[in-house]
């Protein structure tokens, strides 16, 4: 259960969240999120990419709600750690954890907003990204999952997974922002 794991280090459930640290969270999520999305869209091609699943320009949406510039954007830092992604059954186990992170997003959305005052129009969007469609796109995706069960894919699924969650706890450790 390394989401488990993860959830318990990061800040954003905490009673002690302030506006400084949710920023800093945002922060770090863009400089995982954007580097990946530029390797997912590589990976797919311009003909196969699905743009109602990117996040980045949400995250960038909440970064400029919440104070910062697109030059303030364009200098954070980002991973360059990255898991593996050169088989489609890697592809799905890094969509398998991005994916499945916006399942909490609404609670989360919640839980920011009567902490710091923050919704979705001034910086909490990317919290619950997919909004009512969260629910049809988790199972369009595991439809999409399940078609592509076979023994050869299957073990790099997992792998991808499994990096995706470990790339994405260091690129979080390196930022400072896991308790």
């Amino acid at each position: 259960m390394q989401h488990k794991a993860l959830e318990a280090r990061l800040p954003l459930t905490h009673p002690d969240l302030d506006r400084q640290t949710y920023v800093r969270i945002l922060e770090a999520y863009y400089g995982f999120h954007a580097p990946l999305q530029r390797r997912i869209d590589a990976f797919l091609g311009a003909d196969a990419r699905e743009p109602e699943r990117e996040k980045v320009a949400t995250l960038i949406r909440d970064l400029h709600a919440l104070g910062l510039s697109d030059a303030d954007i364009s200098r954070l830092p980002v991973c360059a750690d990255l898991p593996p992604l050169d088989h489609v059954g890697h592809l799905f186990g890094i969509q398998y954890v991005m994916e499945g992170a916006t399942l909490g997003g609404q609670v989360l959305r919640r839980l920011i907003f009567g902490r710091l005052g923050i919704e979705a129009e001034n910086g909490a969007a990317f919290l619950d990204v997919y909004g009512r469609d969260t629910g049809r796109l988790w199972k369009a995706f595991l439809d999409r999952l399940a078609e592509l069960d076979h023994p050869d894919v299957n073990p790099k699924v997992v792998q991808a997974a499994c990096a995706t969650f470990a790339c994405f706890e260091q690129w979080l450790a390196r930022a400072g922002v896991l308790r």
